[in-house]
């Protein structure tokens, strides 16, 4: 059953880890990609390092309500997908970086354009899973209660839920060390 609109409108860190066991599907021009989300990251809004601290174009759609993709281009190389979370004019997003793979991994195979050997190895970072899925700035502003690019239930697997810092922040700046990273 797709999530509703009240899932996405609590704050980065309250609701980060209810996304973990979640299933991302995204009906693409070329079918039907899914994963189980094991791997997010919340960036909590004006708290410590985020896109969102600074209002610019390309942040915009995270001041909107919850329940939004913001989807952004990192090194000028891969796609990011994060989820606009929170109240209006409070940028929190969840970060999503890693998924299962589930429904799709022929077309999957075919975005990602080069052999893998592990099916998981489509979807273990958030620029491959990026790739896999075929999500690019195309659906930055997506909306995630419409039927192109949503949650899913999909269980509960809360039991085993691990946290550790976020990857890739600089050790100088604020934050880099909280533990808002969170993995099945």
């Amino acid at each position: 059953m797709k999530i509703e609109k009240s899932f996405y409108l609590k704050p980065a860190l309250d609701v980060a880890k209810e996304f973990l066991g979640k299933k991302l599907v995204y009906n693409s021009e070329k079918g039907l990609v899914s994963g189980i989300i094991s791997e997010v990251e919340a960036y909590p809004a004006f708290i410590d390092v985020s896109h969102g601290n600074r209002r610019t174009p390309r942040t915009e759609i995270m001041y909107k309500e919850g329940g939004y993709a913001y989807v952004y281009l990192i090194y000028g190389l891969h796609y990011q997908l994060a989820v606009v979370v929170n109240k209006k004019d409070i940028p929190d997003v969840v970060f999503i970086r890693a998924v299962i793979p589930k429904d799709g991994i022929e077309i999957m195979r075919l975005n990602f354009d080069k052999g893998v050997k592990k099916v998981s190895d489509l979807t273990k970072s958030p620029g491959n899973l990026c790739k896999s899925f075929g999500i690019t700035l195309s659906l930055y502003g997506e909306d995630l209660t419409g039927d192109k690019l949503y949650l899913e239930n999909a269980g509960d697997l809360h039991s085993s839920i691990k946290s550790a810092k976020r990857v890739g922040i600089n050790s100088r700046l604020k934050g880099n060390k909280n533990p808002y990273r969170y993995l099945l």
